[in-house]
């Protein structure tokens, strides 16, 4: 800019000065110096008279390049003022001289912005490698602990399952000692076998009525625990692709965790709710209720108020809910004593 200014100053002495040698050195100085900032210079009534530092091909082939850089710089900086005069100072006219930053001092100002972008690049890449790393090494983990422990359920309920029916083929024995239950318990242990090979890959989902399957889960658990707790159903007959091995277990965890809440005779309410595009399930009860700052933690691993807990239950069935049937499960509302409701939203 000061040799922008410098410029001006010696388009004013060369209008008043008899010496040319002197203005020759200063204006081959000025031209020498400025070899970067673009300058325009207009008369007064801003036609273009000269121009340095352009696009001289841009010049040549579009006709409004002049013209439209001149709009800009009249935008970017305040034009030097050239007053000049004959010697006489008889006549008086004015000049002015427009000009922009050059492109090295453009890349120098926006060079911080990019720096910042760049930096929050790599910042947006660890943390997207740090937590698809970790993700990953957690899928890694559910599918071997599963795997595992189906492998560890079959080998004994094999077993079981032949002795029950060794049992049955004997005429000497008392045929109420294999009772129904027993081979209700038997067909249950399968089904845990099932859901855990389930976890370990990925599980296919079938068109079914969830009504039905909610209903079976409930109808069983409530066979097995205290009669004094009140289990109301309310559910719309809705058909839904899900996987019904691993969503009745879901069931079934959030029934045990509503038992577990409430009293001796507390009261737990299953209700479905058939949406335009989704389908709400809300598991209701009036037990003790949970703190608003454990909404998140609660589905945590490892999370867990009660004595003997793994704190598996509920990670578990976030899991089933959100990754293989892409909807969602959470906390609805709390209230200690009076209602709390975990709600399951699934996607039709």
């Amino acid at each position: 800019m000061s040799a922008i200014k410098r410029y001006g100053r010696f388009l004013e002495y060369i209008s008043t000065s008899n010496e040319s040698d002197i203005a020759n050195i200063f204006v081959e100085d000025i031209l020498i110096e400025n070899n970067i900032i673009p300058v325009i210079i207009t008369d007064d009534n801003f036609n273009i008279i000269e121009y340095k530092n352009l696009n001289e091909f841009k010049i040549k082939s579009d006709s409004l390049y002049l013209g439209n850089v001149l709009k800009k710089m009249k935008t970017q900086y305040e034009p030097i003022t050239v007053n000049l005069s004959d010697l006489n100072r008889s006549i008086e006219k004015k000049q002015f001289i427009f000009f922009k930053n050059s492109y090295i001092l453009d890349l120098i100002i926006l060079a911080p912005y990019f720096l910042v972008i760049f930096l929050l690049l790599v910042l947006l890449s660890l943390y997207l490698v740090f937590y698809y790393s970790n993700k990953s090494e957690k899928d890694r983990l559910w599918t071997g602990l599963a795997k595992e422990t189906a492998h560890q359920l079959g080998t004994p309920l094999s077993s079981l399952i032949g002795w029950n029916e060794y049992i049955k083929s004997k005429n000497k024995i008392d045929k109420k000692i294999v009772s129904k239950e027993i081979d209700k318990d038997l067909n249950r242990l399968k089904i845990i076998t099932d859901r855990f090979s389930n976890i370990g890959s990925k599980p296919k989902l079938i068109e079914n009525n969830i009504s039905q399957v909610i209903t079976n889960s409930i109808n069983y658990l409530k066979e097995r625990t205290s009669q004094k707790i009140k289990t109301k159903l309310d559910l719309d007959d809705v058909n839904l692709k899900f996987n019904e091995q691993l969503f009745s277990w879901v069931i079934e965890n959030l029934y045990k965790n509503s038992i577990d809440a409430v009293s001796a005779d507390g009261k737990v309410t299953i209700k479905l709710v058939n949406k335009k595009k989704i389908v709400e399930i809300d598991f209701i009860d009036n037990g003790k209720g949970i703190r608003k700052n454990e909404f998140k933690t609660i589905f945590n691993p490892g999370f867990t108020t009660k004595e003997r807990g793994w704190g598996l239950g509920l990670t578990l069935a976030q899991r089933i809910i959100e990754n293989y049937h892409k909807g969602k499960i959470n906390v609805h509302k709390s209230t200690k004593n009076i209602e709390t409701i975990i709600r399951i939203e699934l996607n039709k």
